[in-house]
C-alpha cells in the first residue's frame, strides 16, 4: 500500500493522501470501495468516511446512491521518482508486527518525512513466496523507490535485491552471499551467552527450540548455540537444536519428544517470545516446575513477558537503539546513493528472570552430569513430573 496517515488528525491526513493519489493519476474515474481503502490505509471506516466527506465538499468526489464514488476533477502529477520514495516491505499487516517493529516503523517514517521522502508500506505476502521475483520486478519498476527496507525477508528475496545492486536495507540478519546493509540483534553472540548462563548454573544438557523458518537470524542462533557448547567440551556439555513448525501443537510435540529422551534437557533456550508461552504451558501441564526442574530463557522479548509468573529470563534490545540504527542506515543510503554490505548487530541486554534459576551448588552440579534413566509416560500419555525429578 501507499503512504500511511500519521498519528494526529487522521481524517485530515487521510484526505490529503487520497487527494495526492487521485491527482497523481493512480485512480481515474472511480475511487476504490471503502473496505479496500480501509484495509490499504489501515484506518477505521469512520475515519475514512470523514476524509471522503472533506473531498466531497471540495468537489473532488461525487457521491451517487449505491455506486462507487466518482472522481470529478484531477490535476495530473508525476509519481515520485527514485529520489522521493522509501518503501518498506513486510509479509504481514502492521497490526500483526511486534511492538518493537511498530516503534521502529514510526521512527523511520518520521525520519524519512523530515528529509523530504515519502515513506510507504507494502504488506504483501506474495512477494515472499515462490513467485516473488516477478512481483518484485513489477513493484520496483512501478514505484522506483529511492530505497527499500525489507522486514522478515527470505534468502531468495535478499539475493534478488543484492544481485541487482538495488538500494536496500535488510531489517534482520542476512544470508551468506548477500552484499547489502543489514540491522539486527546479535543472535550468534546472544546464544553463546545463553549457553554460558546455563553452564554457570550447573546445566549440562541444553536445547535450543527454534522454528523451521529458514530466517538468517534463526540459523545464526543455532550456530551460536553450538559454538557456546563447543567451547566447554571438557565439561561434557550436550547442546542440541530442536526445530518445530511454529504451531502450538508442533511445539508441544517437540517438547514431549525432548522430555522422553534417556537424558532429557534441563535447560531450554526458546526462540520467539510467543513460543515461550506454549513451552511454559506444556511444561506446567506435565507437572514440571520452572526453574526447579527445567530452566528456560527466551531469546526474544515482548512486553507480555513482563506479566508472566514466574518471571521469564530474556534478552531485551533497546527500541531506541534499534530504531536509530535502522534510520541511520536508510538515511545514509538515500542521501549518498551508496549500497555497502555493512552489517550492524545490536547486543541485547539480558534480563534476569526466575525461569533461569540460581547457580547450582557443586554437589547439584555434579549430580546433573550423571546419566539419567528413561522417562515413562504418565497415565494420560504425558511424562510424570515425579519421574523427571528422580532422574
Amino acid at each position: 500500500m501507499n503512504r500511511l496517515p500519521q498519528k494526529a488528525s487522521l481524517a485530515a491526513q487521510t484526505a490529503t493522501i487520497l487527494k495526492e493519489r487521485i491527482e497523481s493519476g493512480e485512480w481515474h474515474k472511480l475511487l476504490p470501495g471503502e473496505h479496500a481503502l480501509c484495509a490499504e490505509l489501515q484506518i477505521a471506516r469512520m475515519t475514512l468516511r470523514r476524509a471522503l466527506a472533506q473531498l466531497e465538499r471540495t468537489g473532488l468526489l461525487r457521491v451517487r446512491q449505491g455506486k462507487p464514488r466518482e472522481i470529478v476533477a484531477r490535476r495530473r502529477r508525476a509519481i515520485p521518482g527514485a529520489s522521493g520514495r522509501v518503501l518498506l516491505l513486510t509479509p504481514v499487516p502492521l497490526y500483526v508486527l511486534a511492538p518493537l517493529h511498530l516503534f521502529c516503523v514510526s521512527e523511520l517514517r518520521e525520519a524519512m518525512e523530515k528529509v523530504g521522502f515519502h515513506f510507504e508500506i507494502r504488506a504483501e505476502r506474495s512477494l515472499y513466496g515462490r513467485g516473488s521475483s516477478a512481483g518484485l520486478e513489477r513493484l520496483m519498476s512501478q514505484l522506483r523507490p529511492a530505497a527499500c527496507v525489507l522486514v522478515s525477508s527470505t534468502e531468495k528475496m535478499q539475493l534478488w535485491f543484492s544481485r541487482r545492486r538495488l538500494p536496500c536495507v535488510i531489517w534482520g540478519s542476512k544470508h551468506p552471499g548477500v552484499d547489502l546493509p543489514s540491522v539486527d540483534k546479535a543472535y550468534r553472540a546472544l546464544c553463546r551467552h545463553a549457553v554460558g548462563l546455563f553452564l554457570a548454573r550447573g546445566h549440562r544438557h541444553a536445547v535450543l527450540l527454534n522454528p523451521e523458518s529458514g530466517a538468517a537470524g534463526d540459523l545464526e542462533s543455532e550456530e551460536g548455540f553450538r559454538e557456546g557448547a563447543a567451547q566447554h567440551q571438557q565439561e561434557e556439555v550436550e547442546a542440541s537444536v530442536a526445530r518445530h513448525d511454529g504451531t502450538v501443537g508442533d511445539i508441544c510435540r517437540v517438547a514431549a519428544g525432548l522430555l522422553k529422551r534417556r537424558v532429557p534437557p534441563t535447560a531450554l533456550l526458546v526462540s520467539r517470545a510467543a513460543n515461550v508461552l506454549a513451552v511454559m504451558g506444556y511444561l506446567m501441564r506435565c507437572g514440571l516446575r520452572l526453574p526447579e526442574d527445567v530452566a528456560l530463557i527466551s531469546r526474544d522479548h515482548e512486553p507480555f513477558l513482563e506479566q508472566m509468573v514466574p518471571t521469564v529470563a530474556r534478552y531485551l534490545v533497546s527500541p531506541e537503539a534499534m530504531a536509530a540504527r535502522i534510520c541511520s542506515a536508510v538515511l545514509e543510503m538515500v542521501q549518498t546513493g551508496l549500497v555497502s554490505p555493512a552489517e550492524f548487530q545490536i547486543m541485547p541486554q539480558f534480563i534476569e528472570g526466575e525461569t533461569l534459576g540460581p547457580k547450582l551448588a557443586p554437589s547439584a552440579s555434579a549430580q546433573a552430569k550423571r546419566p539419567g534413566s528413561p522417562l515413562l509416560p504418565g497415565p494420560d500419555g504425558e511424562l510424570c513430573a515425579d519421574e523427571l525429578r528422580r532422574r
